[in-house]
Formats: C-alpha cells, sequence, structure tokens
C-alpha cells in the first residue's frame, strides 16, 4: 500500500477489526458518537483483518451508511499489520489508535481531543487496572522493564490500544517499523519518547473483554513475544542511526 502523504481531516481514527461481528457494529458507533461528531471532518478508517465471519459484510453496510467511514479489506497480516494498514491510509493531521473490542470506551475522547488542540504532541492512554489473563500482566511488566532498559524512557502502559497522536510522528517512525512489525503501537510510542515529543499520560478505563476473538493464546503468545523481543532489538538498532 502507498503511504498517505496529504493531510486532509483534522483526525483519523485507526481500528483493525478480526473476527467481531457480535461488537463491531457497537465498536464503529462508540467512534461515531464519542469522537466523529465531536471532531467535524475527522474518519474512521477500519481495516478488516481477513475476518471469517459476518465482520466484512457488516462493515461495509456502516461504510455505506456514513461517508466518514472508510473500510480497508485484506488478507490476514495479524493485529500489526492491519494497524499499520490503517495508519498508512490515515489522512488525519492527527490519528487515534484504538481496537475493535471495546475494551476501552471512547466517552472521555473530549478530554484527549483537548490536550492536542492545545498543543501538546499526543496523549497515551494507561490501564491502571486491566482485565487480561494473568499471562498478559506477567508479559507487560517485562516489556515495561525491557523498554527502560534497552531505550532509557519509561512508558506506563506502551502497548495500550489507545493513543492520540500527531500523525507526523508515524510518519518518522516508520522508516524503522517495517511491513510485519507485530507491535507498531509499542514502538511508535517509544519513538514519540525517544524523540521526547510532547506527550501527556492518561488513565482510561478498561472493561472486561465481551465478545469477539482473542486471537493470541498462551503458547502462541509467548512465541509472539520472544519475535516481538528480536523485532525490538532491531528497532532500538535502527533508532540508533536514524536522526
Amino acid at each position: 500500500m502507498e503511504r498517505n502523504q496529504a493531510a486532509t481531516v483534522p483526525l483519523s481514527v485507526c481500528m483493525p477489526v478480526y473476527n467481531e461481528e457480535e461488537a463491531v457494529a457497537l465498536a464503529v458507533e462508540d467512534v461515531q458518537r464519542d469522537v466523529l461528531d465531536r471532531v467535524a471532518g475527522a474518519e474512521l478508517v477500519v481495516v478488516n483483518d481477513g475476518s471469517r465471519d459476518g465482520t466484512g459484510k457488516i462493515l461495509d453496510g456502516l461504510g455505506a451508511g456514513d461517508a466518514r467511514i472508510r473500510v480497508i479489506h485484506q488478507q490476514n497480516r495479524g493485529h500489526g499489520g492491519a494497524l499499520m494498514a490503517a495508519l498508512d491510509a490515515a489522512r488525519g493531521d492527527y490519528v487515534l489508535l484504538v481496537d475493535s473490542d471495546r475494551q476501552i470506551p471512547l466517552s472521555d475522547f473530549s478530554a484527549a481531543w483537548a490536550h492536542v488542540q492545545a498543543g501538546r504532541a499526543g496523549v497515551f492512554g494507561v490501564r491502571r487496572r486491566r482485565h487480561d489473563p494473568a499471562l498478559r500482566l506477567y508479559l507487560s511488566a517485562f516489556v515495561r522493564q525491557a523498554i527502560g532498559l534497552l531505550f532509557a524512557v519509561r512508558i506506563l502502559d506502551a502497548n495500550v490500544p489507545y493513543k492520540l497522536l500527531r500523525r507526523e510522528i508515524w510518519t518518522d517512525a516508520q522508516r524503522c517499523i517495517p511491513t510485519g512489525t507485530l507491535a507498531p503501537s509499542l514502538f511508535l510510542a517509544i519513538f514519540a519518547k525517544r524523540r521526547r515529543y510532547d506527550i501527556v499520560e492518561v488513565d482510561v478505563v478498561h472493561k472486561e473483554r465481551d465478545t469477539g476473538e482473542v486471537s493470541i493464546r498462551r503458547l502462541k503468545l509467548l512465541k509472539f513475544c520472544a519475535r516481538g523481543f528480536r523485532q525490538m532489538l532491531a528497532f532500538r538498532r535502527c533508532l540508533s542511526h536514524v536522526r
């Protein structure tokens, strides 16, 4: 996919989706009500990452009914690949990274938007209380420590699926975030902190998952993290050469 060069809207919401037919309509409705209706000219870029259920059909119907919704279909590339596709297609001066599982409500988005309108470069959510399996919590703690050691930055919740930031940060960072990166959101957060962008971290609510499919479990999750750690080392090497 070609990199999107023109910033023609104030905000692009970037949402990867995989097998969420039970909740995707509600997730889109949340974005419409809490974000698009509050930011004139904003868009939702939703990437259907090869869903095997009715997600794609539902999204096409939603897109046909609201010109602010842009639906992209692709073969399954995983969450990271879907998020990167959404970021590449985004046209906003700012991008908001969210997931489709509705675990983080968007009702407080106006406060985050006020931060960037006041001049901050970005807002990162922090899940103080997470409703995730213990293994995921332990791995998140390990990642937080690894980021501190490898990059000398402190990020309270680096891979949180709630980040609002200038799109130019993504265009600057993507030279070190190649296709196939498993956790581009995490690397984007590291890049923003390393480059000393003015980022504020705010608490967000994290709810239990009601519907949908958790695509990474147990042994697969451990393998995912091992591969992700190797990519983190490569990312560190790239950052050391890019100015």
